[in-house]
């Protein structure tokens, strides 16, 4: 007896028309006007961070071409780097598709191809024919040959808006009968850095938890997220709680988190606190609503004489430097805590 495995939320849900890509409004419209007038590119380039729809939109662009007839050849370009796979590609691409107009081949993480491949490809997109239509897709478009890049028609994709994450996961969270799902939303759309695929996933692996999604059950299997840590990291500092911020930044390190990243992501927090300070409206800033009380207590702690304002402006400035000075430095984990006490005690 098989048991059958679950379909991934991210696979029920992956758009099956334009009209449900989320985030990419701009790439979206050009390619459904260039179907329309039938003046496409045969060889195309889909470059962006993980997780914003580029293998999607790929599929949805294949399926329109071909009115719904057969499916694109989807290749991955980390496991068929060599000149022997792109050769075999070419030798597939010079014949005509059994069903459907065009034979299409999606070719994914295309920046591991290696450089013989690259120029094995140069010729078969030179002399593409005109029933073969070859789209590249990449996380790191600078590691693809400039010879390559100036052959093809490249589309650029953003990291997807906090507000299209949080609607796209409201959305699944109403039509798969979740309940309390507001927080989390907010809270994964908010933490995902901009990738609608780990944004579902999380989602999943909280609903798998269970379908009441509040804040409390989705901390049990998400754990604290890396703005409770922030706050914890400004008291410490705010307070000159020393022990403290050695403590938050060894359980960052033990973790295994990267320091560097989340010296990153505390940057662009402190500056979130000062725009909050500014306009008083938490939507500006990348901080989750569950978390208001938080913010409004470290905001209006004084410090050092100074006003809330000048405060964090003089924070900000205090990590920018540290973020300069650990980025080719082999023991930052040392230079963030020298750097963090002396900004604690005003030196």
């Amino acid at each position: 007896r098989y048991i059958m495995a679950k379909e991934s939320l991210a696979v029920k849900y992956r758009p099956q028309e334009f009209e449900e890509v989320s985030g990419q409004q701009i790439v979206v419209q050009v390619l459904r006007k260039a179907i329309e007038k039938e003046k496409f590119s045969n060889v195309l380039l889909f470059a962006g961070p993980s997780g914003t729809g580029k293998t999607t939109i790929a599929r949805l662009f294949a399926n329109k071409i071909n009115k719904g007839l057969g499916s694109p050849i989807e290749i991955d370009a980390a496991s068929n780097t060599g000149v022997d796979n792109v050769r075999a590609i070419i030798d597939s691409a010079s014949t005509r598709a059994i069903t459907g107009e065009y034979k299409v081949f999606i070719i994914d993480e295309c920046h591991m191809i290696s450089n013989a491949g690259w120029n094995a490809f140069l010729k078969g997109i030179e002399e593409c024919p005109k029933y073969t239509v070859l789209i590249f897709c990449t996380t790191e478009p600078n590691k693809v040959p400039q010879t390559i890049l100036n052959r093809v028609q490249r589309y650029n994709l953003s990291k997807i808006s906090m507000s299209d994450i949080k609607a796209r996961l409201e959305y699944i969270c109403k039509q798969e009968g979740f309940a309390n799902y507001e927080q989390t939303c907010d809270l994964i759309s908010k933490t995902c850095q901009g990738g609608m695929r780990d944004a579902i996933a999380m989602l999943e692996q909280c609903a798998d938890f269970s379908t009441d999604l509040s804040v409390e059950n989705t901390k049990q299997i998400l754990g604290e997220s890396s703005f409770e840590t922030m706050f914890k990291l400004t008291w410490a500092l705010q307070q000159k709680k020393d022990k403290d911020t050695l403590s938050i930044i060894d359980g960052l390190y033990n973790s295994g988190k990267d320091l560097k990243q989340f010296i990153s992501i505390y940057l662009d927090f402190t500056l979130d606190l000062e725009k909050y300070i500014i306009f008083k409206d938490i939507s500006l800033t990348a901080i989750p609503a569950y978390l208001a009380t938080e913010q409004n207590a470290v905001v209006q702690y004084t410090v050092q004489d100074k006003n809330s304002l000048n405060y964090f402006k003089a924070l900000t400035e205090a990590i920018l430097n540290i973020k300069q000075l650990i980025k080719y430095d082999n023991s930052y984990k040392s230079t963030i805590e020298i750097l963090l006490l002396k900004f604690s005690h005003g030196e």
